[in-house]
């Protein structure tokens, strides 16, 4: 008999259990996160002219600036008003965000722990216990190193490709201005009818460019040379013939980190635009072409910081990076880079 009410006190114990943990995974709460909207120093290069500007934005994003869409565009709105503010906007701008800011889109309307975890890893394990059955549903599709980064990525890969195309579009709209709008990881990314659309395959890091009326401009632009950390959850695809973005400023080619010094541009791009810029490209890429970005106007943007260690181990916290400057830098066309 006592063993009989043991059993249906522990069925009751775990039932009450599993409802408590399902009502958790759907509070979507945001915590009291802080992000940092100060305007930034601009370094400015050359006179103003006719021909345009390249306009790069190097800032320290936070786990706060993906609560919300709302909270990821007032960041930029706020660097953007500053840049226009200082007459360095119009129809022949192209401003450059850094590399990876829209795959932190993954953690956009999530749960307070996701956003204040520290490390990738811890991320994605809240991720799981927060999403339990489409985290289970994606893991499959992944053979990577890092499982468990692949399956968040494709649970919430269409809402990320969305509000990617909803924030930087709508500010390159905002501001009439043409954004190459960093770089985001999905799968198998795709331009169907002026909208970023995901498929079933390999995970990718692309970049997507928005002209002044806040639609999709050329191609996507695919990351080649991958780092070690990005190899463990997505793949490259076959190297092809890189094409160009035509802007009101001239021919662009978009080169996502390494890229930008492994790779010679195509020779008939009058303007580069490289999110993810190196300090120490030798170290960090090995056999570089010393000479890659010197011989044309280019905007080349350092990722000071990214929250959760995108770019880094996933077992070990962001650097806090606090060395380092953020600022607005300005290159106007027509003078020396």
């Amino acid at each position: 008999m006592r063993t009989s009410i043991n059993i249906v006190l522990l069925l009751v114990l775990a039932a009450a259990s599993f409802a408590v943990y399902l009502d958790w995974t759907q509070d979507r709460r945001s915590g009291p996160l802080l992000s940092d909207l100060r305007t930034l120093p601009i370094e400015n290069h050359g006179q103003a002219g006719s021909a345009g500007n390249l306009l790069g934005i190097e800032t320290r994003l936070q786990p706060a600036d993906y609560q919300s869409r709302e909270r990821l565009q007032l960041k930029f709105r706020t660097y953007l008003k500053q840049a226009a503010e200082a007459g360095m906007l119009s129809e022949r701008t192209v401003v450059v965000l850094p590399e990876h800011v829209g795959t932190g889109l993954f953690a956009l309307g999530e749960k307070p722990e996701v956003q204040q975890a520290r490390t990738l890893r811890d991320a994605m394990q809240w991720m799981a216990l927060s999403n339990p059955g489409s985290y289970l549903r994606a893991l499959p599709d992944n053979q990577g190193d890092d499982r468990r980064t692949g399956a968040v990525l494709r649970l919430k890969a269409r809402q990320m490709a969305e509000e990617y195309q909803n924030v930087f579009g709508g500010l390159a709209r905002e501001f009439g201005i043409t954004l190459v709008a960093g770089s985001i990881v999905l799968p198998e990314p795709y331009l169907e009818n002026d909208q970023l659309m995901i498929g079933d395959g390999p995970l990718r890091q692309v970049s997507l460019t928005f002209d002044g009326r806040g639609k999709p401009l050329g191609t996507l632009q695919y990351k080649q040379a991958l780092s070690r950390y990005e190899r463990r959850y997505s793949v490259a695809p076959i190297p092809e013939r890189r094409r160009l973005i035509e802007t009101p400023a001239g021919s662009l080619a978009v080169l996502l980190g390494c890229d930008a010094y492994l790779e010679q541009p195509p020779a008939e791009a009058k303007l580069l635009a490289v999110p993810g810029a190196l300090a120490d490209p030798q170290a960090s890429c090995g056999s570089t072409h010393s000479d890659a970005l010197s011989a044309r106007p280019h905007m080349a943007v350092h990722t000071l910081a990214l929250p959760w260690n995108l770019l880094g181990s996933p077992r070990r916290p962001a650097p806090p990076g606090h060395g380092v400057p953020v600022q607005v830098r300005n290159q106007w066309l027509g003078s020396t880079p």
